[in-house]
This record gives structure tokens, C-alpha cells and sequence, in this order.
């Protein structure tokens, strides 16, 4: 594999994760990586590296929504039944639109260090993405 095509296939792999998302978007983010890193990873220790890279980033981000919505889960729930309690007068405090909010702000993350993660990896400069868990070695 020819040092440009390392590049480009590593800037692919960090891309990867904005078109599945958009695609499919429950694990679209975390399929598509996969595959791409799974088809390159054995031609290049740069597309492999990068690769790991991406897909913890991309696991990472999707615990995240997954931890965003179990907590809105449970705090619409207990609102619910606060209200149910109080005889349906207590305040809605806009629960729903906060959560939604931050799953928001999660792709709005996902896509800036995703494009930082490409224009590095065209570079040919290894990215390592802050706050990912480190799950893939």
C-alpha cells in the first residue's frame, strides 16, 4: 500500500463514523468503521492504528448516547410519577428537550473531532482522539 493510499484510507476510517451515523443511526457510526478498518487493517500499521482510533472514539460515543438516554429515561420517569402524585400539577421542567439537547451536542462532538481525526490522518500525522475509551488494542 502506497504511502497516499494510507492516507486516504485512513481518512476514510475517521469519516466512517459521520456516514454511518447518518446512514444508520443507531450503530451505523460504529458498523461502518468496522468494516472499513477490518477490510485495510492487515496492508498498513498506519490504517490499523488509525482504525483502533476510530472505533473506540465511535464506541465511546455511542455508550455515551446510550448513558444520555437512560438517565432522560429515568428522569422523565420520575417526573411522570412525580406528577402522577402531586394529581397532574406539578411543572413539566422540559426534561425531554434537555436530553435531546445533549444527544445533540454528542453529535456536534462526534462530527468535529471526527473531521479533525481525517484532516490529521491525511496528513499522515497519527490522531489520538481525547476522552475515548480504549477498549479496541
Amino acid at each position: 500500500m502506497t504511502l497516499r493510499d494510507e492516507r486516504n484510507w485512513g481518512t476514510f476510517i475517521h469519516l466512517g463514523g459521520i456516514v454511518g451515523s447518518a446512514i444508520f443511526r443507531p450503530a451505523g457510526n460504529i458498523i461502518l468503521v468496522l468494516v472499513l478498518w477490518l477490510i485495510k487493517r492487515n496492508e498498513s500499521r498506519f490504517v490499523d492504528d488509525q482504525g483502533k482510533e476510530a472505533i473506540n472514539f465511535q464506541i465511546t460515543i455511542s455508550l455515551v448516547s446510550v448513558l444520555i438516554s437512560m438517565l432522560g429515561g429515568i428522569f422523565n420517569g420520575l417526573w411522570s410519577f412525580g406528577n402522577w402524585v402531586a394529581g397532574g400539577n406539578m411543572f413539566y421542567g422540559g426534561w425531554n428537550w434537555s436530553w435531546g439537547g445533549l444527544h445533540g451536542l454528542l453529535w456536534v462532538v462526534n462530527l468535529i473531532f471526527s473531521i479533525i481525526a481525517a484532516v490529521k490522518a491525511n496528513e499522515g500525522v497519527s490522531y489520538k482522539y481525547p476522552l475515548s475509551l480504549r477498549l479496541v488494542k
